[in-house]
């Protein structure tokens, strides 16, 4: 029987039988690729953390923006020419800062209208318990209108109206219980004073529109 004579295997170069060897170009085009450097703007974005960190950072410093903004209530409404409203009160001539209460120029029954305060004005909003008349004085010498009322002598009906009414002047209406109130409801701004001995919504809204912004510091919120 005739021996089968076995055709010798030639192996190509660069790797196993049957892998085509590669190419000087293809060896070229990626160590050419491996080399190729970013662009400058490029390694500079990724020094900062690359695009995402870059773009959260944008996000929260606009929202940074808007919080700001919303918590700065700021008075835009016109200034009235009318005269002012309420009964005229010593407003106690320099505004100046101090830290002992015993030197605030309170009469009997009455909310302060001015004079000297305390250095840190009290927030505009509505409080349910009374706050300090030093840091409300503050607060009128920047315009705004200070409502009080005896909380003995209104019931749940016209406190409700009393807020209602101090939401409509968000940014001019400081509203506060004050026990010490000769009369149910008393408004007042700087070195004016207005006694109610019940709710009227149109008294209280003129006594606002013409009164809020016309003091020392007007507009500061």
């Amino acid at each position: 029987m005739a021996r089968q004579r076995m055709k010798p295997v030639r192996r190509r170069p660069g790797g196993a039988a049957g892998t085509p060897p590669e190419q000087p170009e293809q060896r070229a085009r990626g160590a050419g690729a491996a080399a190729a450097s970013k662009p400058a703007w490029r390694e500079t974005i990724d020094s900062f953390g690359g695009f995402l960190t870059l773009g959260s950072v944008a996000v929260a410093l606009v929202l940074i923006g808007a919080l700001v903004i919303a918590n700065r209530p700021q008075s835009t409404a016109a200034v009235s020419t009318e005269p002012l409203l309420g009964e005229e009160r010593e407003s106690g001539g320099a505004a100046t800062h101090i830290e002992d209460a015993s030197l605030l120029i309170i009469l009997p029954g009455e909310p302060p209208t001015g004079g000297p305060h305390f250095g840190v004005p009290q927030r505009i909003g509505t409080y349910v318990d009374p706050v300090p008349d030093g840091a409300a004085i503050h607060t009128l010498e920047h315009g705004a209108v200070w409502m009080s009322y005896d909380p003995e002598q209104v019931d749940e009906a016209t406190l409700r109206e009393l807020r209602d009414l101090a939401r409509t002047f968000d940014k001019d209406v400081l509203l506060s219980p004050r026990p010490e109130n000769a009369k149910p409801i008393m408004a007042v701004s700087w070195g004016r004073l207005l006694a109610l001995d019940r709710f009227d919504a149109p008294q209280l809204e003129a006594f606002v529109r013409t009164n809020r912004n016309r003091s020392p510091e007007p507009g500061v919120r």
